[in-house]
């Protein structure tokens, strides 16, 4: 498939994981940190969905599939772990590079108390239109996710706003929310190279909204940067829709969504990068009071620059406990003469939205941060998400690394910087990789540990732990087939000890590793 293929090659030839503007970003799981857990099985355990777009379903290389772990109170186990694939009862056919997994998303789509999963599809052909994307929907059970009552959705779907079109990749970015209040968590899906009138690569963002008979496109909405009210002009290769994070950034009890745009140009500043926020209101999202924001925002820290590609990756979560939701921001910024090492920006959330004013900036040379700003480190570009791993009612934020350990390139790390009153810190912020104390595996080139990151409380403890995907793991000989450790959260916030590793050779974990499976590209474990 097109995307994995471009993140192989960058791998190889880069050391590093890949930053440069244009790029398809692997997703980081951008759910909100406070709300559903995935418990598919409504067991009272938070549940873990797997992406493995690479899978090889036969001769068809590249099919995709979706492995489910299911928390106990005791954590993740493989026994009783599931795998779908659009050959398992779910609506389409497995095709070649159709990379079923590679975006999750988990809402209460019919309001039933189960979870349900998201799954993009974004290579997906629609008869003659190749990649067009297609997203898959799973419903939760008493047993779990099923493909029993599934449903597929594309641009040509009943109700969907738009067409197909060539390579528009429908389903690449997914995130859930109840935009209209109506007690049903909603999709918004990212259409990132969606061509707007004569502007190509523009992007779009989708919208189906959830009933008691699940999701559908009657109602659905489109969105772009000329939507009526909707800040910023539509222009060739903006990207609108590479990211999006759902959360109520007003407190008003309707979910909004922000929207990046990291290929926003500001005059001589190519592809500085912007973030649109659409409002939720008792008709859905709407453009009526959208916001635009950009390194040039008052209040926001750093300024718009070439390449800066801000809106990259977002997570959502209080970072402050003022009961507003806030916002954390990726960005492929230059620190100092450190190209694309990287930055996480931070916008609150108040009673008018979120707000420039109070916001932060933060890399690996900010003070307390371990670690240092190096070039191509990409912190925060493609991986972010929050949860309150310390229970102590603030949600601190886990940032994805492709750091180099020593001569060790494209390793991979995870930074974790917790909240607090005053809002995310750098003081007692943490460093993880395969080779710190306790997690298992070790460090080994190209591992991308941190590559995507899911928060969820998968045992009984009350603390909130983390799975980070490893997609770039060798098993045995089987190189890049992929890999996911999870940290436990504790009082003294995420611990390396009692960590778990996952791979398809794990007991009980359907199928069996394989060359370029790429376990792990994508995680998603909570939902609004």
């Amino acid at each position: 498939m097109r995307r994995i293929a471009v993140v192989l090659v960058l791998l190889l030839a880069a050391t590093v994981w890949p930053v440069a503007g244009g790029l398809a970003r692997r997703s980081a799981t951008k759910q909100a940190a406070e709300g559903l857990r995935a418990d598919f099985n409504n067991d009272g355990f938070a549940d873990l969905a797997v992406g493995v777009a690479g899978e090889n379903l036969g001769a068809i290389g590249n099919g995709g599939a979706v492995n489910v772990l299911y928390g106990t109170a005791s954590g993740l186990t493989g026994a009783g772990s599931q795998l779908f694939t659009q050959d398992t009862g779910v609506p389409g056919a497995a095709e070649l590079g159709d990379g079923f997994g590679d975006a999750l998303a988990v809402g209460d789509f019919d309001g039933d108390g189960f979870a349900d999963l998201a799954v993009g599809v974004s290579l997906e052909d629609v008869g003659a239109v190749v990649d067009a994307g297609a997203v898959n929907v799973l419903y939760g059970s008493a047993g779990g996710l099923t493909g029993a009552g599934s449903q597929l959705f594309t641009q040509d779907s009943p109700g969907v706003v738009s067409r197909t079109e060539p390579h528009d990749d429908f389903g690449d970015v997914l995130g859930a929310g109840d935009f209209d209040g109506d007690g049903f968590a909603d999709l918004a899906v990212g259409v990132r190279r969606e061509d707007v009138g004569a502007t190509a690569g523009a992007g779009a963002v989708n919208v189906l909204y959830g009933t008691a008979a699940g999701l559908t496109g009657a109602g659905g909405q489109f969105f772009t940067q000329d939507s009526p009210g909707v800040p910023g002009v539509v222009e060739p290769d903006d990207e609108f829709g590479v990211a999006v994070g759902a959360g109520d950034f007003d407190g008003d009890r309707f979910v909004d969504l922000a929207v990046g745009a990291p290929g926003e140009d500001f005059g001589a500043n190519d592809r500085g990068g912007a973030v649109n926020v659409l409002s939720g209101s008792a008709g859905g999202l709407t453009g009526i009071g959208s916001q635009l924001f950009t390194q040039d925002s008052p209040g926001v820290p750093g300024a718009a620059e070439f390449g800066d590609n801000l809106g990259m990756a977002f997570a959502v979560g209080d970072f402050d406990g003022d009961r507003f939701v806030d916002l954390a921001v990726g960005s492929a910024e230059d620190v100092g003469a450190a190209e694309d090492a990287g930055a996480v920006n931070t916008l609150r959330g108040s009673a008018e939205g979120l707000t420039g004013i109070g916001s932060q900036l933060f890399t690996q040379n900010s003070p307390g941060v371990p670690g240092v700003a190096e070039p191509g480190d990409a912190f925060g570009v493609f991986a972010l998400t929050a949860g309150d791993f310390d229970n102590d009612s603030f949600a601190d934020l886990a940032v994805g690394v492709g750091e180099q350990l020593g001569d060790i390139a494209g390793a991979g790390a995870v930074n974790v910087l917790p909240g607090s009153a005053g809002g995310l810190t750098g003081a007692g912020s943490q460093l993880f990789t395969q080779d710190s104390p306790g997690v298992l595996d070790s460090a080994e080139f190209r591992d991308g540990f941190g590559i995507a990151l899911a928060a969820g409380a998968f045992g009984d403890d009350g603390f909130v732990d983390l799975a980070v995907g490893v997609l770039g793991e060798t098993v045995g000989s089987f190189e890049f087939a992929g890999a996911v450790n999870v940290l436990p959260g504790s009082a003294g916030g995420l611990t390396g000890i009692g960590s778990q590793l996952f791979t398809q050779d794990t007991p009980g974990v359907p199928d069996s590793v394989e060359f370029d499976d790429f376990l792990g590209e994508a995680l998603a474990a909570f939902g609004p």
